[in-house]
């Protein structure tokens, strides 16, 4: 059966059919679609939304040494999450087979960085394998299942987001069901709970296995130049570098890698060894570049052939494959195309209940300092009411060290309720212990929003409540507020700025609204209209920033798009002249 098929349904369905019994993952853009697609494909074997990288990926790693085969997927910032396991599953390997996927973001489009697994890779010491399309994510998908099996070591896949998120069509085979596994976890504490000592076996071992999976890598099927230059390249810019070539003839060669760690040194000596010089093309660091020991013949991110950051696309690798050959660049159709429009500023949805939670928080402390977090709410950035952005769960960690540092200043961090339970507890148990006097707003909308609305775990039917994890730390002050009643939230605030002052210690409050974006709520009010009385002070369309509001030029005041008003009615409040209300009698 053919279908059209994103790289992550590709990858996954590929886990299934390499026998994956297990499949654990934290959402992520651009690897959140893995998870459900392997749950879609094999609806009988176990699959879960783990509270974090971590933990997933040590999940995983408990279910691979007893034996079984498991997909463990993640962005790339998740894989820091999760490199304390990484580094050390490493060195004990697998007695199954374990394929952890880290799907990088060159650009980046939807991350804070733009790093590169890959290196966690070299660093670690286990394959990679690099995809270029999503047939190709299929391929390596089985390729990194039967080389962890056989050697017993986790192997990475590392797709970016354009590999992720393409479609190609694919024919569809039968799944076959997982081999049984009767073995169950074999005790062998020199290896699963191995000390300093016996660390240092298994590094070698781990040594060893590289260098044999480099070997095995190197094939020598007679391959002969046709050209003196050459272009290497892994992942999706090979995919690109075909159609370069496709599109305008060059007298180079194409060379694909599709493991850049190990990279065989065969490989190197021999298979480039007939050309006169090598360009390399990868996304986003050197890792193949670097392994490349004839310095003097290699052109790449060192020398400046290619970038040193972003996505190669194919203007890009058109323009820096002519260089390298020596021809004319051709000239970009795109430069002969109108200038594209200005990107429009990414804001919270209309109704979000995120939006009048900062604009409650900017008003209880004009001059507070507002540590923010990882998820939609980062958008708090354009109502001023988050100040930072670092890393999932940092929001409260920077809470307490910006009052220690501003001790003058009230401090109030915002965080989602995911990221509450992926990395939050533990900054909030140190703020507790350190007596650190902030307030910690929980924006709980019931679900993760930005990655397509993966559970969390309070909503999950366990008994599980914000409120008593907050208790469980030892915070007296966990009180829950309604974001659309403004004025409400703004006195609650206050009081919890000064519970946290006088108790030397954090105080909690919960803003409790589901995604407008999951789920339509039912009108809070009549329809909202904006009377005659409007001086067009720009504080609904721009300082609060509905996107239901905006400006009519002609009109000379603010006007509403029902097409996206949820009647919500919190501009109501917001308005400082009364010139939008609601309900057809309204003035």
């Amino acid at each position: 059966m053919a279908d059209f098929l994103l790289g992550n349904d590709l990858i996954a369905l590929a886990a299934v059919h390499a026998g994956a019994h297990s499949a654990y993952s934290y959402p992520g853009t651009p690897a959140s679609e893995i998870l459900g697609a392997f749950r879609r494909f094999a609806p009988d074997r176990f699959a879960q939304w783990s509270v974090n990288e971590k933990v997933a990926l040590e999940l995983s790693t408990a279910e691979a040494i007893s034996g079984r085969s498991v997909l463990c997927a993640m962005k790339q910032v998740g894989l820091n999450v999760a490199a304390d396991p990484l580094f050390s599953v490493a060195y004990t390997g697998v007695a199954g087979a374990l394929v952890l996927v880290s799907a990088d973001d060159p650009g980046p489009h939807s991350s804070q960085t733009e790093q590169d697994s890959r290196l966690y890779a070299l660093s670690a010491r286990i394959p990679v394998f690099d995809p270029a399309n999503p047939r190709d994510a299929w391929a390596l998908t089985l390729r990194a299942f039967a080389l962890s099996a056989r050697e017993k070591i986790p192997v990475l896949l590392r797709p970016v987001m354009r590999v992720c998120h393409s479609r190609q069509d694919f024919d569809v085979p039968a799944a076959a069901a997982p081999a049984p596994v009767p073995a169950a976890f074999v005790r062998d504490p020199e290896r699963w709970a191995a000390t300093p000592r016996f660390r240092s076996v298994l590094h070698e071992r781990l040594l060893a296995k590289l260098s044999a999976i480099a070997a095995d890598a190197w094939r020598d099927d007679g391959f002969a130049p046709k050209h003196d230059l050459a272009v290497v390249a892994s992942g999706y810019p090979y995919a690109v570098l075909r159609d370069v070539l496709a599109a305008h003839p060059l007298p180079v060669d194409l060379v694909k890698v599709d493991m850049p760690f190990p990279l065989s040194g065969e490989f190197a000596a021999r298979h480039l060894a007939g050309y006169r010089r090598l360009l390399v093309a990868e996304e986003t660091f050197p890792v193949i570049e670097d392994q490349l020991r004839d310095r003097g013949k290699v052109s790449g991110k060192h020398d400046g052939a290619m970038p040193a950051r972003g996505e190669l696309t194919f203007d890009i690798l058109s323009e820096r494959l002519h260089a390298f050959a020596g021809k004319p660049a051709p000239k970009a159709a795109r430069a002969e195309l109108p200038a594209p429009p200005p990107p429009a500023k990414p804001r919270l949805c209309a109704g979000c209940g995120h939006r009048p939670a900062f604009y409650a928080i900017r008003k209880s402390a004009p001059d507070g300092i507002f540590p923010g977090d990882i998820g939609c709410y980062t958008l708090g950035v354009n109502l001023g009411a988050v100040d930072s952005c670092i890393c999932m769960g940092a929001s409260i960690t920077f809470a307490e060290a910006m009052k220690r540092a501003n001790p003058d200043r009230p401090v109030i961090a915002t965080i989602g309720d995911s990221t509450f339970f992926h990395t939050g507890l533990p900054g909030l148990l140190n703020a507790r212990l350190s007596g650190a006097p902030v307030v910690l707003c929980i924006l709980d909308n019931g679900t993760t929003a930005m990655t397509g609305f993966q559970p969390v775990p309070h909503m999950a039917g366990a008994g599980i409540t914000i409120e008593a994890a907050v208790r469980g730390l030892g915070i007296d002050f966990v009180r829950a507020a309604d974001p659309y009643d403004v004025q409400g939230a703004v006195a609650l605030l206050k009081e919890a700025l000064a519970h946290a002052e006088e108790a030397s210690h954090p105080a909690v409050v919960i803003f409790r609204r589901g995604c407008v974006a999951r789920e339509r709520p039912a009108p809070r009010t009549a329809p909202v209209r904006v009377t005659g009385a409007c001086r067009n002070c720009r504080i609904c369309y721009e300082r609060f920033e509905c996107p239901a509001l905006s400006e009519d030029p002609a009109l000379g005041r603010a006007v509403v798009d029902r097409r996206l008003c949820i009647d919500c009615g919190v501009c109501v409040d917001i308005c400082p002249f009364g010139a939008i209300a609601a309900g057809e009698d309204a003035p």
